[in-house]
């Protein structure tokens, strides 16, 4: 490598060193349920602490951990936080034409599940974190890396960090969820519910001893179907959603239902208030007991993500925006997504602006025979190190003073 270039961190983004990378991770499974992070943050630590990037892993418990690294800037300006998640997914039922993983390379893709949702923008973080500190580059702020467990079902990685004391002041947030590598400010918020309805046995041949918890169920669903919940379209992220996901109840087919349980997935934006939503659904729970005697239902909150917008006028986002365009030759349009990020934990800790860029498609998340380009791939890595060189450079409105 010319002289010139050990001193340029987007020239130490080498693709064949991110491809094997990328590769690595997905071989290592952490599927969620149950979790199992602790390999994949024992492998990450061992990389970043090779590549001269202190790291430290997180417990959460057997087999479970996240990984919190940093490179430190002069404490000339608000820390930088780079988050990706650690977990995946499980493979499904479906047949698969590529080992899910075996992070097969192959037609300029590397292969298996968590390439796009997000091994791939977990390797292209630690791939900028490592160009970074192989240049030894001079940051005004700390870049830290927060690549945490738990972000498929709670986050609980996330709002472990969160909770450190050490970490702020954060000046901006970027995720690298994915999008195509182009740039996400919105993202919808989540609010999951379980509802349970109580019956009571009797003989299926004498369903009038009974009282059939699974009736009771589709009455109290489809009057939710219908319960109007107030919203208004919002221009980046759309309107509110609800879906029925999951039901189950009895135990035997001659035996009447005592006990049915149902969850709803329930997509907010902003304006909307989750405590409101809730007291609605318990608000009809108690409408259907007075007018239906004997009939019982409870309400258990399972998620409750709040939505998070950045203005699309942020100086954040206009910095992002341009770097983008400068690495990749598309200058894009700032848009939000329907799914939720760690970002749930780190925007109301932090108070800083949220950013998500990564390199995997957001239709391939969940799916079989996911991938992630490489293209793509070598493409976020470059442009995840000139966020860090830009948004980490010294400025008097940025400053920082020392404790």
């Amino acid at each position: 490598m010319p002289p010139s270039e050990l001193t340029d961190p987007l020239a130490c983004v080498r693709e064949d060193r991110l491809v094997a990378l990328c590769s690595r991770l997905v071989q290592i499974r952490s599927v969620n349920p149950p979790g199992d992070e602790l390999a994949i943050a024992e492998y990450v630590v061992e990389v970043l602490t090779a590549g001269g990037v202190p790291a430290e892993l997180i417990p959460h418990g057997p087999d479970r951990a996240s990984v919190l690294a940093r490179i430190a800037g002069r404490n000339r300006a608000p820390n930088l936080l780079y988050s990706a998640h650690l977990d995946t997914v499980p493979v499904g039922a479906e047949a698969w034409l590529h080992d899910p993983f075996g992070g097969e390379v192959a037609d300029g893709k590397v292969w298996g599940r968590g390439a796009a949702d997000m091994k791939g923008g977990l390797a292209a973080m630690i791939s900028a974190a490592l160009a970074l500190a192989e240049t030894g580059s001079s940051l005004a702020g700390d870049l830290i890396l927060a690549f945490t467990a738990g972000e498929e079902t709670d986050s609980m990685g996330a709002h472990a960090v969160a909770q450190r004391t050490d970490l702020a002041p954060v000046g901006a947030i970027v995720v690298s969820e994915p999008s195509s590598n182009e740039l996400f400010v919105a993202e919808k918020g989540a609010l999951w519910v379980e509802l349970t309805t109580y019956g009571q046995t009797a003989h299926g041949s004498m369903p009038d001893l009974g009282r059939n918890a699974v009736m009771m169920m589709v009455t109290l669903l489809s009057e939710l179907d219908r319960l109007h919940v107030a919203s208004a379209e919002h221009p980046l992220l759309g309107g509110f959603t609800r879906s029925i996901n999951t039901i189950a109840g009895g135990v035997k087919t001659n035996v009447v239902p005592d006990r049915c349980t149902a969850t709803v997935d329930m997509r907010t934006v902003p304006g909307q208030d989750h405590a409101g939503l809730l007291r609605q659904i318990d608000a009809l729970i108690a409408d259907l007991s007075a007018r239906q005697p004997g009939f019982r239902a409870s309400l258990r909150t399972l998620n409750d993500n709040i939505p998070l917008t950045t203005p699309p006028d942020h100086p954040a986002v206009a910095r992002m925006t341009g770097i983008i365009e400068a690495v990749t030759g598309r200058r894009p349009v700032p848009r939000g997504v329907h799914y939720y990020s760690d970002a749930v934990a780190y925007v109301p800790a932090f108070a800083a602006p949220m950013l998500i860029c990564g390199p995997g498609q957001a239709g391939l998340a969940h799916q079989p025979d996911e991938y992630v380009e490489i293209d793509r791939l070598v493409e976020s890595a470059r442009i995840l190190t000139l966020t860090a060189m830009r948004l980490l450079e010294e400025s008097p409105s940025t400053e920082v003073a020392p404790e």
